[in-house]
């Protein structure tokens, strides 16, 4: 082999490699432009409000309840004047449990609960929490799922 094609062929390889490496250095780039884009970009998930409202009219009559799924809430008006809000979160893992005729039942694991939300059955170690109510201006009342208050707490509207 001459000289001429040894330095032919050592341009090659050179080529070869330098193209290599500016492709790889690029693909990083990029990769590394997207980690910080993803870094420098705000996380915003919203999740539902802990405080939610409802027109007085649109209550449940006495003795009926009424289940904001969303919220995971299920608003029970006990009499005229007497309301309460229980939790659909199980206590267990915290799945959304079913209202049933008998209470409610937690479709996970088979925690069962009577119409109080107190535990009849199932791995659930606690009764589910009852939410605050609370009566606002222009005949609305305001339900807090931040809150949990003990089993049986009705609200006078």
């Amino acid at each position: 082999m001459s000289s001429d094609s040894q330095k032919e062929q050592m341009k090659r390889r050179e080529l070869l490699t330098l193209g290599a490496s500016a492709a790889l250095l690029g693909a990083a780039g990029v990769g590394a432009a997207g980690a910080i884009y993803k870094y420098l970009m705000p996380v915003v998930s919203y999740g539902t409000p802990k405080r939610f409202k409802i027109a007085r009219e649109d209550l449940p009559e006495a003795g009926d309840e009424l289940v904001f799924a969303e919220q995971k809430v299920v608003l029970r008006r006990k009499a005229e004047d007497k309301v309460g809000a229980i939790s659909l979160v199980c206590t267990h893992l915290g799945c959304t449990v079913n209202v049933v005729e008998t209470g409610f039942q937690c479709p996970c694991h088979g925690s069962q609960y009577d119409v109080e939300g107190t535990v009849v059955g199932g791995p659930a170690p606690r009764t589910l929490p009852w939410h605050s109510i609370q009566l606002l201006p222009g005949d609305f009342i305001e339900i807090d799922t931040g809150t949990g208050l003990q089993e049986n707490s009705y609200f006078t509207i």
